[in-house]
């Protein structure tokens, strides 16, 4: 009987025989892998005594158990102990094997309900550890612990009466659901255990939890090191980007170690934008399996975009990821638009998952559940009730961010230092010429590249000699100059062009802690091989962004009314001089040489 119900448990228990009666046995409960709370309740289905020659011997229900319950249990009488066994042949012919109805529970009872018999029947269930089957007699066993007084289990050694007992796991998500959310955490399958024996078990208790995680992929830099799914450094936790950029935005799910204890498994991606972003329509959000597009099939699976917060939900996963190791992904674009801050803090984005943490409840998939499109809370915690789904919890959020900078000009005068007004510029990145929206007071926003009306692609210094560029990616620009300012000749062929390099220092890794000025820590940039002047945090008033810290740098453009020749400033110039002197003054003695000489003939 030990022997059988040790296959059945769900976890496998050393049994040593020894030659002594013992009553009880010393239980633990290994809880080091525990973020939350947790309580194991511990209840006594039979009780009996236990030794050496006799086994465990049966002597009743547990104090509280229902045992007629139990006994009278459509499903647990309806357990299959021997199979049916179809007819083989003719009667009377060789090979001939006569039908035979299966075996159940309920047959070999017959009406006896009492513990004994109703123990000896679970006995013949030969059940393999870690069994689908296992875990029905489990589910079953569960529903009539009644008005039993439980045991609870720790990480301290408790004494449990010779027996058979279930052990229940149960948490109950924080109130706090910002503290919650960094504590995921799931619930056990039911434990299964024999008691009497000798020698004291500890239980390590079987969950497991999915992962989330979030990552933006950047344009020109690349990573330290490769997100462990991707092979392109580019995927990262920090980035930076022109405004009116579509910013690709990648999601990465995993499934939990126990995913095959799950019937059905609800798994739900929350993703929140800045609202410094256009979001995209739910058309344009891919979803995939190990790299392969899947689509809304009768609803099991969801898209919804409501204001900042895009939702991929699934009533049942399995459906699309029948295995613990697949890995799903979410995947769409957004346009950092014209409200950008500029530097500090940045656009930061985030993402969590609500995902089935209970294996012990039966959860039935509701496709037609049309308010599963509305972002709600959906973890279980007690801030939005009405919107809970049974036995989930959420994981920690995982966040990305998204840095634009601002470049200020100054054109001057290079003699007076006076500044400029009227000259006029326009800037490529690479052969790509970048469009803007001029404000109307001297700084000019980057505009969406594919827009072509209410877009100028040549910017102007005001009355101030300044002229702002306002959200620029980090990378290395050109600036041309197409008109001086009045009175002053417009440069031709390269003097014209002024190089602008834009060099943003940011964590460059997969490790980024979530504090935005750990990941854009310096701002630098050179004009043509000069270096600029970091631009201090403040204001900029136009469509509502903001200058923060690391925010850009400013530099100044020349203008000079004459048309210089060109020097290098070096030993060319002195050896001119020296070579022309001498030559001035040899001629001077071969002049005065040659008018001695006729004097004195």
């Amino acid at each position: 009987m030990i022997a059988a119900l040790a296959m059945m448990a769900t976890m496998a228990v050393p049994f040593t025989m020894t030659a002594m009666n013992v009553s009880a046995t010393n239980v633990t409960i290994d809880t080091s892998n525990d973020n939350a709370a947790h309580t194991y309740s511990a209840y006594q289905i039979f009780t009996g005594t236990y030794d050496d020659t006799l086994g465990l011997t049966i002597t009743g229900f547990g104090t509280g158990y229902n045992g007629a319950g139990l006994a009278a249990d459509t499903d647990f009488r309806a357990l299959v102990i021997t199979p049916a066994v179809a007819q083989v042949g003719t009667a009377g012919e060789p090979g001939y094997v006569a039908p035979a109805a299966a075996v159940t529970v309920g047959s070999s009872l017959g009406t006896k309900t009492d513990a004994a018999s109703v123990a000896q029947a679970i006995e013949k269930l030969n059940y393999a550890d870690e069994s689908a089957e296992a875990d029905t007699l489990a589910t079953i066993l569960q529903k009539y612990i009644g008005t039993a007084t439980p045991t609870t289990l720790s990480n301290t050694a408790q004494n449990l009466g010779a027996g058979y007992w279930i052990v229940l796991d149960s948490y109950a998500p924080a109130a706090d659901e910002g503290s919650h959310n960094d504590k995921p955490d799931a619930v056990s399958k039911f434990i299964l255990r024999v008691t009497g024996q000798e020698a004291p078990i500890t239980v390590t208790p079987k969950k497991s939890y999915p992962t989330v995680v979030k990552k933006v992929y950047e344009n020109v830099k690349s990573a330290d090191v490769a997100y462990e799914r991707e092979t392109d450094k580019k995927w990262n936790d920090v980035a930076d980007y022109c405004i009116g950029d579509s910013v690709p935005f990648k999601l990465y799910g995993t499934l939990p170690d126990n995913y095959a204890d799950y019937e059905h498994y609800y798994y739900k991606f929350t993703d929140t934008l800045a609202s410094q972003f256009t979001v995209p329509t739910a058309d344009r959000v891919t979803v995939k399996v190990n790299g392969t597009a899947i689509t809304d099939t009768g609803k099991n699976m969801r898209v919804n975009v409501a204001g900042q917060v895009i939702t991929v939900s699934f009533e049942d996963i399995k459906a699309f990821a029948p295995n613990a190791t697949d890995v799903i992904t979410v995947e769409y674009s957004a346009v950092l638009n014209n409200t950008a801050v500029i530097g500090l803090n940045g656009q930061e984005n985030k993402v969590d998952l609500t995902y089935s943490n209970n294996p012990n409840i039966t959860y039935n998939p509701k496709t037609n559940d049309e308010n599963e499109d509305v972002p709600k809370d959906d973890n279980g915690t007690p801030e939005n009730t009405a919107d809970d789904k049974p036995g989930t919890d959420k994981t920690p959020e995982d966040k990305v961010v998204v840095f634009t900078y601002e470049v200020d000009i100054n054109k001057i005068d290079a003699n007076t230092k006076q500044n400029l007004e009227g000259a006029e510029f326009q800037i490529k990145s690479g052969s790509t010429e970048i469009k803007f929206v001029d404000n109307g007071d001297g700084t000019y926003t980057v505009a969406d590249q594919t827009l072509t009306a209410g877009v100028t692609t040549t910017v102007k210094s005001d009355a101030n000699g300044l002229f702002k560029l306002v959200g620029l990616d980090d990378g290395t620009y050109t600036l041309t100059e197409t008109k001086a300012p009045d009175g002053y000749p417009t440069p031709t062929g390269t003097a014209a062009d002024f190089a602008l390099v834009l060099t943003a220092t940011t964590v460059n890794n997969q490790a980024w802690n979530g504090t935005a000025s750990s990941a854009l820590t310096a701002i630098a940039g050179t004009l043509n091989n000069k270096a600029m002047t970091a631009l201090s945090s403040g204001s900029v008033t136009t469509n509502s962004n903001t200058r923060g810290t690391n925010g850009g740098v400013s530099g100044v453009i020349e203008n000079s009314k004459s048309t210089e020749l060109p020097s290098t400033g070096g030993m060319g110039t002195i050896l001119f001089y020296t070579v022309g002197g001498i030559m001035v003054v040899g001629a001077g003695v071969v002049l005065v040489t040659k008018k001695r000489s006729k004097n004195e003939q």
